[in-house]
């Protein structure tokens, strides 16, 4: 149920925030991107502001299509009084004014109830994270993640914009809980399981429990079981789902990363996803493949001396990358 927000006013911040939000969405010429950047390097708590207003727009996208579309008329409402016509698109909500996207900031965030704006939460290259959340789950973050959680009375809402998280979601049958990245959207009860968004692509991993992966628009749903894992690139239909050893695909919540007869490039592409230089393999390196575990609380150069103790290679640094080569 969606609570109609009373005429309590939002924050000038927000407003301001939400407007530019409406403002970018068109196309903007270069004198507003200009004064859009002024605004917001003007004062810190602008930047914070934009980054809740940008956040509860993805948590519309990522909301059922019923309540979505009861938010959208609320707003549209709001925005242009009540004779306003019931059915306004969602693309011109998108493209509204400032009171469009303020009546969707005192919906979501529900003025009558204590329920908090979302969360936002990041990882730096190299760094990995662990958050508990107020309903008792929590998300291990990796390397180069950021993501926003949004908790409500009814509804337990994630958006993971880029990167990897593991979840381990608390049990909670009158909340289910949602994780959108891309074009696809996982839903649980309690359970856990890891999502990776990354070059367009999502896979999703299950550990324990039944995960529902679908898409935002309500489309057919694939039901995984622990063991099970579905990818899918970015406006296309999901590939096959695949059996796979979750305990190692998510070994990395460990400090860890487990390769099993992965072609070399493969493991020096995620291995750079954790450490500050790039590294790629040359020449016949590059038909190389590599089954083992390798620790990720050693420095770079440690790892790499790791890797030519188990392979038949040799490490170069060519400026900012390191460059793997076969020994003859």
């Amino acid at each position: 149920m969606v609570n109609r927000p009373t005429d309590t006013p939002l924050d000038p911040r927000l407003e301001q925030a939400a407007d530019w939000h409406a403002r970018l969405q068109g196309d903007a010429d270069q004198a507003v991107w200009l004064a859009f950047t002024e605004w917001l390097e003007a004062d810190p708590s602008h930047r914070r502001a934009y980054d809740q207003v940008e956040s509860l727009w993805r948590q519309l996208a990522a909301l059922p299509a019923e309540p979505q579309a009861a938010i959208i008329d609320l707003a549209s409402r709001r925005k242009a009084g009540p004779a306003a016509p019931a059915n306004r698109s969602r693309r011109w909500f998108l493209g509204g004014a400032a009171a469009a996207a303020a009546a969707l900031a005192l919906t979501l965030t529900g003025r009558h109830t204590p329920t908090p704006l979302p969360e936002l939460f990041e990882t730096g290259q190299g760094q990995r994270r662990m958050v508990t959340l107020a309903d008792g789950s929590s998300i291990t973050l990796n390397s180069g993640t950021r993501l926003s959680v949004a908790l409500s009375a009814d509804h337990r809402a994630v958006v993971l914009e880029q990167g990897e998280a593991l979840f381990d979601v608390a049990k909670d049958a009158a909340r289910p809980f949602t994780v959108a990245a891309g074009d696809r959207l996982v839903t649980v009860v309690g359970t856990a399981f890891n999502v990776r968004h990354l070059d367009r692509s999502v896979t999703v991993t299950v550990t324990r429990g039944l995960v529902d992966v679908g898409d935002p628009a309500g489309g057919a749903k694939v039901r995984l079981v622990p063991g099970q894992q579905i990818s899918a690139a970015q406006g296309q239909p999901p590939g096959p789902v695949t059996a796979v050893d979750a305990q190692a695909a998510t070994a990395w919540a460990q400090g860890r990363l487990s390769f099993d007869n992965a072609p070399l490039p493969q493991v020096l592409a995620e291995l750079s996803r954790h450490y500050p230089l790039p590294m790629r393999a040359e020449g016949a390196a590059a038909t190389l493949h590599f089954s083992g575990v390798l620790r990720l609380d050693q420095d770079q150069e440690k790892l790499l001396e790791t890797l030519q103790g188990l392979l038949p290679i040799a490490v170069v640094r060519q400026g900012d990358s390191f460059v793997l080569s076969k020994r003859p």
